[in-house]
């Protein structure tokens, strides 16, 4: 009787060996699938879900390309200057690049006003010690400031958009 146990226990096992090859295939199959299908569906919710809140046409705009496409911004660079620190501080020079991020329409504006730009940068950067580059808060408020006197200079006095949208290092220097 032992015997026909064991054997019958062999068939039982050889018969899952054989359609257990079967179940590491289709699980991770099905699993898949089923995955996909919740993804599908989750998209299609919100698409549902956005076309109930927005309406037929904001749903065709998003798969009609735009013809209004913002241009990039453009960026000017300054020339080079060197200028003379506070005479309290350990370093006495600076040499400093900028570059100038503007909308396309405003480049003509920034190009006219170089002169007083410069001018003003020069100013600014001659009341400077070298605390007030120190660390990344430092290089932080130095760039603020000068976006802020830049706009100061550029902008209309009805216009309060800002006209200089951001200020890039490319070298700064001190001695």
């Amino acid at each position: 009787m032992a015997k026909t146990g064991t054997a019958t226990r062999d068939e039982v096992l050889n018969r899952l060996r054989g359609s257990g090859r079967i179940l590491v295939i289709a699980l991770p199959v099905a699993r898949l699938l089923a995955g996909l299908l919740a993804l599908g569906a989750v998209a299609a919710a919100g698409l549902g879900g956005y076309w109930l809140a927005a309406g037929t046409e904001a749903v065709e705009r998003l798969w009609v390309p735009s013809a209004e496409t913002a241009p990039a911004d453009a960026v000017v660079d300054m020339p080079e200057l060197v200028v003379n620190l506070r005479r309290d501080t350990p370093s006495r020079f600076l040499k400093i690049g900028l570059s100038l991020t503007v909308a396309p329409h405003d480049r003509q504006t920034l190009e006219r006003a170089m002169p007083q730009l410069t001018d003003s940068l020069q100013e600014f950067l001659r009341n400077l010690d070298q605390d007030d580059l120190d660390g990344s808060a430092g290089l932080h408020r130095l760039r603020s400031e000068i976006r802020r006197r830049f706009n100061l200079i550029l902008s209309d006095p009805a216009g309060r958009r800002d006209v200089v949208t951001d200020v890039l290092l490319r070298s700064l220097l001190t001695q």
